[in-house]
């Protein structure tokens, strides 16, 4: 799912921006036209939707920056225990950025504000993406935990460079 409304959202995001700059080229011939005044707030919602449900699929891939050069050095079980502890410290940021995407898309629902193009849309409706794709980065960076605490110690270090590889490579 991630992946999908990623792509979708860049998809979408590139076909409005692209009419609304054909819009209003023509607009220069003929002024009556006008311009789409809702583009480009929709443009820059369906790319934070990319953004951030990317951002949650890479997660669940292991394709995020990560070196090995250091842990590669260190013992075995050392080296298990800093992968975890790296997983676990990106699950505790990503829960607190879940509850506080939670916390704004509330604050804004409460307050009642709404879209600044799409007069009729709540902004809450927009700003959902951030709690799903926070939820869903914290469900897979929970999962990596489950997953890497189940390898031996001595195969941690070589899986992560395997599955990074493999990731860059094949394309799903």
């Amino acid at each position: 799912m991630n992946k999908n409304v990623a792509v979708i959202g860049m998809a979408l995001g590139i076909i409005i921006t692209a009419l609304n700059v054909g819009v209003r080229y023509i607009a220069g011939f003929y002024p009556e036209i006008g311009s789409l005044t809702w583009a480009e707030e929709v443009a820059r919602y369906c790319f934070l939707w990319s953004a951030f449900f990317g951002a949650a699929y890479g997660f669940r891939k292991g394709v995020h920056i990560a070196v090995t050069m250091l842990i590669e050095k260190f013992p075995h079980k050392l080296a298990k225990v800093c992968v975890i502890g790296s997983h676990l410290l990106s699950s505790i940021f990503l829960g607190f950025m879940f509850y506080a995407s939670l916390e704004v898309c509330l604050l804004n629902y409460e307050m009642g504000y709404m879209s600044e193009a799409l007069h009729s849309v709540p902004l809450w409706v927009f700003l959902l993406c951030l709690p799903i794709a926070f939820l869903g980065a914290t469900y897979r960076s929970l999962e990596k935990i489950y997953e890497v605490s189940k390898l031996p110690a001595d195969k941690v270090v070589k899986s992560a460079e395997d599955e990074m590889i493999h990731d860059s490579v094949i394309k799903d």
